[in-house]
């Protein structure tokens, strides 16, 4: 996990240093907020690694590790005939066109994210 830790970390340094230079340079509001946007993510993801995952045992974080220590690990089950990853996308799209043109249509993409979600659940079990 502390390797994983050390590269989320990093990133959101690197994101909030780019995000500093970009507003310096461009002055643009947009490219800033995504960019501080990315910055927050990565540091969701670093504060979740620490609070949930504390005690993972990763075979990647000892130093005596081989490749051949991860082999048959079970990160988790993947679908590959499943529709909804192509849903998930168009109601994505609709949320972030919603946006721009419509209000109503960027509740429907959200109503469609949160359905899509609930799908997403029932078929992981």
């Amino acid at each position: 996990m502390m390797i994983g830790l050390r590269l989320f970390i990093s990133s959101a340094v690197f994101a909030i240093a780019i995000a500093i230079a970009y507003w310096l340079v461009a002055h643009e509001i947009v490219g800033t907020f995504l960019l501080g946007f990315m910055a927050c993510a990565l540091i969701f993801v670093a504060g979740y690694m620490i609070v949930a995952e504390s005690e993972a045992n990763l075979h990647g974080d000892r130093d005596d590790a081989k490749v051949s220590d991860g082999a048959g690990e079970l990160v988790g089950t993947f679908t590959t005939r499943s529709p909804l990853p192509i849903w998930t996308a168009l109601a994505v799209t609709c949320i972030g066109l919603g946006l721009v043109i419509s209000p109503t249509l960027a509740g429907l993409g959200a109503i469609a994210v949160l359905v899509l979600g609930a799908f997403y659940i029932v078929q992981s079990r």
